[in-house]
Parts: structure tokens; C-alpha cells; sequence
């Protein structure tokens, strides 16, 4: 039987609840961090995990307020700044010096940014499907700030009034399936695929016997209130320093203009030679859809020894 084959679940304390996740082999091999996309949740990583190399230890984490983890008290609201905390807790919580990244999505966003922060804690990264996150023009800053507000109020009181959606199984997973392929492009997601994230993505609904409802906190649908200019997303793909990988699913949306997703791209090549920008056929979900296509290339990056750069022979996209 694989060390991969059975997953334990994992909790870890904070004041507001729990953290919860998935791990993978033994708690003493080389340490992996999962992390999901955007109201996704640890079951992201489930076919990934089943394909890694011998000897690593994976965990793969629900955010704050996705899949099993508690949401926020009452009142509070999250912000991107949350998730580079929420990796550091996690880490100190693990006895991780260091660790690899792996994230989706939203997660490989988070992932590089903190590599960009703590250069010391992480020693390689993988980005599965967003370059970085986008910038947005800055004409419409104000007008996204105001719609922010209103939603947040929106929000708050369908949840004071405890009216929360409920369906069937079937109708949740159709849903979710639709949605996304709405949100991310046709081809995003397999229906295989969704019932895998729905494994902590739904809820029994309460007084409401065979009916179900959302895990995640709905709260995380409130648009950011502020948002990034080109230069500042540039700033921080500058300073991403560790081996890089960055797979990008042909069929997904690039999630901002073309011409800024080719300038981070380039910022990753001229900052950091060990970056490494692979294409990959397939939607937004390429790494649960088709796990095989995705695994060979990251496993061969995690197991390739990449050795500090000479600044006299630099030589880039090592693998």
C-alpha cells in the first residue's frame, strides 16, 4: 500500500475555532503545504497527493472560513492579508523551519507571495493556474471599494437572518459545477472533480433532513475592498526568489489582461533563474481533471536539485 494511499484529518487550534486539512505521509519526511483556490478546499490536492514521490509528508490546509475550517466570529470579515498569517501559524503550529508549496489557484497566489515574504521558510513553489494576483485598472478602484461595502452589509444580514440556501446533493453539486465553468471557463471542472471538492465543500443544512448547504462562509464572496495596481503586483513577483514553478492551463481564463500576465512572467524570468513556465492542455482544474498530466511535471521539479545560481553563468527553465 503507497504512503499516500489514506489521508488523516488535521486540526489546529486558533481562537476562533480550528484549522482543519488533510496530511499525507509520514509526519517525519520532507514537508509539503497544499492550499486551495478561492471557496475551494483541501480535497484540491487529493489526486496530487496519491502521485507524489516516496518521502515527502503533504498537508494540505482548508483557509479560514473554507471547507472543515471554522468560519470568523460575527461581525469580522476576510481580507487577502489573512492567508500569509494563516501560513505562518500553520508552519509554527507543524515545526516547519522550512517546506515546499504547492497551491491552486488563489493558493499558488498566496504561496508565491509568502515565498516573497519569508524567502527563509520556503524552498520551492508551485503555482498551479494563476501567475500572480491581478492588478486592476485604477479608474475603477472607488467603484469596486463602494460595491465591497454594500455587499459586506448584504451579506451580514442574510446571515443574521439565518437564511442560508440548502439543496440536495445532486442540485449543490450541479450547481457548483455550473458556476464554475461560468466563473472560470467551459472545461473548468469535471463532474468527478466537483464531487471530490464537495467531500468538505458541503454540510448537512440544518433542520433540513437530506438537504445540504455550503461549508464554506459566505462571507468569502465579499469582493476585495482594495485592489492592486500592475506595479505592485510586479513589486512582489520580483522579489520570489526559490525555485518557481508556474503551470498554466491553456482552456482557464488568464485572469487579467494579457499584457500584464506577460509582464509578470517576465518579471519571474529576469528575477529568478531557477523560474520555470510550463502549458498545460486543460481547465482551470487541470490538477484534479487530469492529475496525470499535471503530477510528472511537479514531481520532477520537486525532486530536481536546483543549485544556487552563478551570477556569471545564469541559465533559466531548468527543467
Amino acid at each position: 500500500m503507497s504512503e499516500y494511499s489514506v489521508a488523516e484529518e488535521v486540526r489546529i487550534p486558533v481562537p476562533y475555532g480550528h484549522i482543519a486539512g488533510k496530511a499525507w505521509g509520514d509526519p517525519g519526511s520532507k514537508p509539503i503545504l497544499g492550499l486551495h483556490g478561492w471557496l475551494d478546499n483541501a480535497a484540491t490536492h487529493d489526486e496530487i497527493a496519491k502521485r507524489l514521490p516516496s518521502g515527502y509528508r503533504f498537508v494540505c490546509i482548508d483557509q479560514p472560513g473554507h471547507g472543515l475550517s471554522s468560519h470568523y466570529p460575527p461581525g469580522m470579515h476576510y481580507k487577502l492579508s489573512d492567508g500569509f498569517t494563516f501560513i505562518r501559524i500553520v508552519l509554527e503550529h507543524l515545526k516547519w523551519d522550512k517546506c515546499d508549496i504547492i497551491g491552486h489557484s488563489l493558493g499558488g497566489g498566496i504561496g508565491c507571495w509568502y515565498s516573497a515574504f519569508f524567502p527563509e521558510q520556503i524552498d520551492k513553489v508551485v503555482s498551479i493556474d494563476l501567475v500572480s494576483f491581478g492588478a486592476m485598472s485604477l479608474q475603477k478602484h472607488v467603484s469596486t471599494s463602494r460595491k465591497s461595502i454594500l455587499e459586506s452589509l448584504k451579506v451580514s444580514k442574510k446571515l443574521e437572518s439565518g437564511n442560508l440556501p440548502s439543496y440536495t446533493y445532486e442540485d449543490a453539486c450541479g450547481r457548483a459545477f455550473m458556476a464554475n465553468n461560468i466563473i472560470n471557463g467551459l472545461g473548468s471542472i469535471t463532474k468527478e472533480s466537483v464531487e471530490t471538492l464537495m467531500s468538505r465543500g458541503l454540510v448537512p443544512a440544518p433542520d433540513k433532513p437530506g438537504e445540504f448547504t455550503w461549508s464554506h462562509d459566505l462571507r468569502l464572496r465579499i469582493p476585495t475592498t482594495f485592489n492592486l495596481v500592475q506595479e505592485v503586483a510586479e513589486e512582489y513577483a520580483s522579489k520570489v526568489k526559490c525555485p518557481h514553478l508556474l503551470i498554466k492551463a491553456t482552456d482557464s481564463t488568464k485572469y487579467m489582461t494579457d499584457e500584464n500576465f506577460e509582464r509578470l512572467v517576465k518579471v519571474y524570468r529576469n528575477h529568478n533563474p531557477n523560474f520555470v513556465y510550463r502549458e498545460l492542455e486543460g481547465g482551470h482544474h487541470i490538477h484534479l481533471n487530469t492529475p496525470d498530466k499535471v503530477s510528472p511535471l511537479i514531481n520532477k521539479f520537486l525532486t530536481k536539485d536546483f543549485p544556487s545560481p552563478d551570477p556569471e553563468n545564469i541559465q533559466f527553465d531548468m527543467i
